[in-house]
C-alpha cells in the first residue's frame, strides 16, 4: 500500500515533523496548495497522511484515522466514580504500581486505561510501522486540557515491533500483566472507528508458541481480549473468562 504524507506550508517548520517521518518511513511530498484527490493521482498514491497541528491524520479509502483516546476517557471516569469495576482491571487483576505490556496497541485505549489505573508507564507494541507512527507521535501531541486523561496518554512508550520478537528477547517476570487484543476473528461492525485500523493492521492470530512467550513474561496472568463466540478461548486454552453482562467482548485469562 502506497501512503505518502503532506502538510500545510505553515506546518513544514513543526519540530515533530521530521521524526514523524522517520519513524513511518513515509515520502514527504510538499502539498503546494494541491487537493489530496489530486496529491494521490500524482503519486500513485492509496492514501494521504496529512501533518496538523493535532497531529497525523490518515485519509485511506474515504475514512481518516488518527490517534484518539476512544472509549478511554469514558471507561476511566468510570473507574473515577466507581472506584473500579472496568472488565480489564479484573481480568488483570492490575494492582497501583503493577507494569503492564500491550503486546498488540492499535490505538490504545486498553493501554490507556491501564496506565491510568496502575500510575505506571505502560509499554505498547505495534507490528504495523504507520500505526505505531501515528499513535506514537498522535499521542505525544495530544492534549485535551484533562489531566488525569492527558497524563496516563503521555506515560505510554510505544515501539515499533513484532510481539513475539520483542516477548523472545526480555527476561522472566518483566512485566505483571501481558496483554493482547489482536483483531477480532469475527469484528463488531459498528465498531466504525476502527475500520481503517483493520486495513493496517496485523491481522494474523495467536499462536501457542506467543503465549508460552507471554507466561514466561508474566508475573501474574496474560489476558486476551476476543468476542465471547468466536472459538479463540477454546483454540488457546485460556483458564478463565471476564465476561461483562450485555457484551460480546470478553477477557480471557492464561495464569502463570
Amino acid at each position: 500500500m502506497n501512503i505518502i504524507i503532506t502538510t500545510s506550508h505553515s506546518m513544514q517548520g513543526h519540530p515533530y515533523l521530521t521524526g514523524f517521518i522517520k519513524d513511518s518511513g513515509l515520502t514527504f511530498i510538499p502539498r503546494q496548495g494541491k487537493g489530496l484527490t489530486t496529491l494521490k493521482k500524482e503519486n500513485g498514491a492509496d492514501g494521504v497522511v496529512v501533518w496538523k497541528p493535532s497531529g497525523p491524520v490518515l485519509y485511506l479509502n474515504n475514512e481518516e484515522f488518527f490517534f484518539h483516546p476512544n472509549m478511554a476517557k469514558t471507561r476511566i471516569g468510570n473507574i473515577r466514580k466507581l472506584g473500579g469495576g472496568d472488565p480489564l482491571i479484573k481480568a488483570g487483576d492490575l494492582k497501583p504500581g503493577d507494569k503492564f505490556l500491550d503486546c498488540t496497541l492499535g490505538l490504545g485505549a486498553d493501554a490507556i486505561v491501564a496506565a491510568y489505573f496502575t500510575g505506571m508507564g505502560v509499554t505498547g507494541l505495534e507490528s504495523s510501522r504507520l500505526v505505531a507512527a501515528m499513535v506514537r507521535w498522535g499521542m505525544k501531541m495530544y492534549q485535551s486540557g484533562v489531566g488525569w486523561l492527558d497524563e496516563p496518554i503521555h506515560r505510554i512508550q510505544v515501539i515499533h515491533t513484532d510481539h513475539h520478537d520483542y516477548l523472545e528477547k526480555i527476561t522472566n517476570k518483566s512485566y505483571d500483566v501481558v496483554y493482547f487484543d489482536p483483531m477480532f476473528r469475527h469484528p463488531v461492525f459498528k465498531s466504525q472507528a476502527l475500520s481503517p485500523l483493520r486495513l493496517l493492521a496485523n491481522p494474523q492470530p495467536l499462536n501457542r508458541s506467543t503465549l508460552e512467550a507471554a507466561r514466561r513474561v508474566a508475573r501474574k496472568r496474560v489476558v486476551i481480549k476476543e468476542t465471547i463466540d468466536s472459538g479463540e478461548f477454546q483454540r488457546l486454552q485460556v483458564d478463565d473468562i471476564v465476561l461483562k453482562a450485555h457484551y460480546r467482548i470478553a477477557y480471557g485469562i492464561i495464569f502463570v
